[in-house]
């Protein structure tokens, strides 16, 4: 699966750079609708339309995770940016879309229920 939903806090541009490589990608950023969204709600929207959430929100999302699997559900899976790897300065951008790009040109992006970090 290589369809990405991308939490608030990135850049629209990221989905866009990956949209440009033909990876069917957005952000909740770019959807006035869903801005503001609370975590849960934004999991179950990529789990509805069977998307990878990537997300620099590593607290709330493991927790969810956790969750989830106490109650035997599965999301789509998530991708936990690491600003530990991917320093937000003027190439984190560029870095984050080269990375996912890479997961999912190569078909590595996680399973169903399945988390890791970029």
């Amino acid at each position: 699966m290589n369809r990405l939903l991308l939490d608030e806090m990135l850049s629209p541009a990221i989905a866009e750079s990956l949209r440009g490589q033909g990876i069917d990608a957005y952000g909740i950023a770019e959807r006035p609708d869903l801005v503001g969204s609370p975590d849960p709600a934004v999991l179950e929207l990529a789990t509805r339309e069977e998307r990878v959430l990537v997300t620099c929100n590593t607290r709330d999302f493991a927790i969810l995770d956790r969750a989830w699997m106490a109650a035997g559900r599965r999301h789509s899976g998530i991708v936990f940016v690491s600003t530990a790897s991917f320093p937000q300065n003027r190439g984190f951008v560029g870095a984050v879309a080269a990375a996912l790009a890479g997961l999912a040109s190569g078909n590595a992006l996680p399973a169903p229920g399945q988390c890791q970090f970029l």
